[in-house]
């Protein structure tokens, strides 16, 4: 894979017919930032590090979000998959240990935990609370809108120092 595409993006919309569609409106607006942030670019851009001694990198980023996906996978009831965190079974990096040779298994990894996320959920309440914790779907929600938020600040970081490029 010599690049990483760029997805559309749509506007999530300010008038959202209800707060599920308001919630799933904005997770999906900031999973497909992630990926602008990541599009264009080489598996050698998207594993470059920020600067010493941070190990931050895209690839890592989207490493971290497919684990971070995993807090919603707890309502299929299914085992998880750590693929997308080791390399090797040995390994203990975590999101840290990137592979520029690994890229594209990393991006299909991503898009396999993101399915999986949406269909774990689909058909569930807000109210209802993860299988064997104390909090609900909506807290779910909310929390990996932040947690997206908060990486997409970093790819932005990040971003601009490999290309120079800002913004959306």
């Amino acid at each position: 894979m010599p690049t990483w595409s760029t997805p559309e993006r749509t506007e999530p919309p300010v008038d959202p017919v209800d707060e599920r569609a308001a919630l799933e409106d904005r997770l999906e607006y900031h999973r497909t930032t992630l990926l602008m942030k990541c599009g264009g670019l080489t598996p050698e851009q998207l594993a470059l590090r920020a600067v010493p001694p941070s190990r931050l990198s895209l690839l890592g980023l989207v490493r971290h979000m497919s684990g971070v996906e995993a807090w919603f996978h707890a309502y299929d009831g299914r085992p998880d998959h750590l693929f997308f965190w080791d390399y090797s079974p040995d390994s203990t990096g975590g999101s840290d240990e990137v592979d520029a040779t690994r890229a594209d298994d990393d991006l299909a990894s991503y898009q396999a935990s993101v399915a999986r996320s949406r269909a774990a959920v689909a058909g569930r309440g807000l109210d209802e609370a993860s299988p064997g914790e104390d909090y609900t779907l909506r807290w779910i929600y909310l929390h990996m809108i932040e947690e997206y938020a908060r990486h997409n600040g970093h790819a932005d970081l990040l971003r601009e120092r490999i290309d120079g490029t800002t913004g959306e």
